[in-house]
This record gives structure tokens, sequence and C-alpha cells, in this order.
């Protein structure tokens, strides 16, 4: 059990470093082929599934396996979304009981390990490199939404016109402007018009690319159950891969994981405050 645990927590923090450090059976839709101006580009991109109001509430059965520099650790779990709420990523032992829950909140990011009984929080303001690129809680959970965001955090619609837009052979990439020493490309395929991938290149070299694959309708909006993020040109080679079935968009009540006074405070997430 104390390795089951370790392996939980291990596949936590480095789930964490990747998206902190760094910051998608295809259904098609019947869509003729979009013309390369840029009207018919902008279109394309105004009327993706990425820019709808999409869904409010995620549920979905997971399995998750990280690799670093050619190790894996792979485990079985839950995630839950609520929009402006949080985001929860729970990690199960033999897909009966859940050991370990990495939460997304407004204000502050959690790993909470249950068999330990200890926990780790960190405030997204005491973390250097997200104060210094403006990334905040709505990115992580745009991309665990399949979202196009605007890195300045104003609505996608308003500014779409002040990006750059081009069809790049059967796919339309989306690039904003710099933004605090970021760059973010999304790229749209032009026959469904999903979000497909979303990259970040940041100023210290570092790119991140989540992709997305396996779209199939939720609710008659098309969302993936597959997610993939690799990081890049940070000194190791780090990846993930998010597998979701069972999904559901139906409402559910939210709240944090609720740690007891018997749960001891850990460190573990303090390492993430020197990135920059």
């Amino acid at each position: 059990m104390r390795r089951n645990r370790g392996n939980s927590i291990y596949l936590l923090l480095l789930f964490a470093v990747l998206l902190l450090a760094g910051c998608s059976s295809k259904k098609q839709i019947a869509r003729s082929s979009v013309a390369d101006d840029g009207a018919a580009l902008s279109g394309l991109v105004a009327e993706s599934p990425s820019m709808r109001t999409g869904h409010s509430s995620i549920s979905a059965n997971t399995r998750l396996s990280v690799d670093i520099d050619g190790k894996t650790v792979s485990a079985g779990g839950t995630l839950r979304i609520k929009k402006g709420e949080g985001v929860q990523l729970g990690i199960t032992a033999f897909g009966l009981m859940e050991v370990a829950c990495l939460e997304f909140l407004p204000a502050n990011m959690r790993v909470i390990n249950k068999v330990g009984k200890e926990y780790s929080e960190l405030p997204y303001a005491d973390v250097v490199f997200l104060q210094k690129t403006g990334i905040d809680y709505g990115l992580f959970e745009s991309l665990f939404l399949n979202r196009m965001f605007s890195p300045d955090g104003r609505p996608v619609a308003e500014c779409l016109n002040t990006m750059d837009i081009e069809a790049v052979g059967d796919s339309v990439r989306v690039s904003t402007k710099e933004h605090k020493g970021v760059v973010y490309h999304f790229l749209f395929d032009k026959l469904t018009a999903n979000l497909v991938r979303s990259e970040g290149v940041y100023h210290n070299g570092a790119k991140v690319v989540c992709s997305y694959q396996d779209f199939e309708e939720l609710d008659s909006v098309p969302f993936p159950r597959t997610m993939s993020l690799s990081l890049e040109g940070a000194g190791k080679n780090l990846s993930l891969l998010l597998k979701m079935s069972k999904v559901s968009a139906s409402e559910f009540d939210f709240s944090p994981r609720k740690v007891s006074s018997g749960y001891k405070r850990e460190e573990a997430l303090d390492l993430l405050k020197s990135l920059e």
C-alpha cells in the first residue's frame, strides 16, 4: 500500500509541475471545406464548439499516465469540473478507494494524500512564474474544458479580431499577441471546427502542448475523451495522457475535499514557488 500511495502522490505532483511549468474515434460534423480567406477562417473559429457557452459541469472516470524521461506511472481515478468553482482529479487504488486528490481551485491548488493523512496547499499568488506570465485558475479550467482562452483574461469573442488567423494544411491556427512574455497558438480542425491543440510558448524557452482527441457528442456539443500534455525545452521530457470514460455533463454540487484536523500539512508543492 505504501508503494501505491507513493506512486499516487508522485503522479499528482508531476501533473501539477507539468501544468505550472508550461502554463487535447473523432466524430465529424457536417461541414464543407473552408476557404483559406481571412473571413472564412475567422468564421470557422467563431463557430467552433470551443467558443460556445459549453458545459458548466463535467464528471468522468479517468486513466492517467505520466512519463518522465521514459519512466511511466499510471493510475485510475475520477475527474470533476465545475466551471468557476474548481477542478478535482482523484486517484484511486484498485479502482475502488480514492487515495489522493489534486484540486485546482480559484485561488489555490492542493494535493491531498488520504492514506498518509497529509496535504499540501499553494496559492497561485505565491508562484513567481504564474505572476510573471499572468496564468491563473481560468487557464487550467479552459485546458480541461477544451476551451480557447485569451491570455489577458478577456472573453475570446472580444479580442479574436486582434489575433493572427491562418490556414495550416487541414487546420486553422490562431495565435495570440505576446502577453507577459507568452504566446499561445490554438489549432482547429477545418472539417469539424474542434479545438485539437493548444500550445503555449513561454519566456523561459519552455513549450507546453495540449492535444485533444476522440471527440464524441456530449449534450450535443463535441467533447474530447483523450487529452495529452507534453512539456518541451525544460531540461526533461515530460508527458501526460488522460483518458476519460463515462463522461457526463450532469450538474452537481461542487465542494473542495475536506481536510480534517488530523491531517498534517506538508510542503510538497512549495517547490513550485521557485519556478520562473
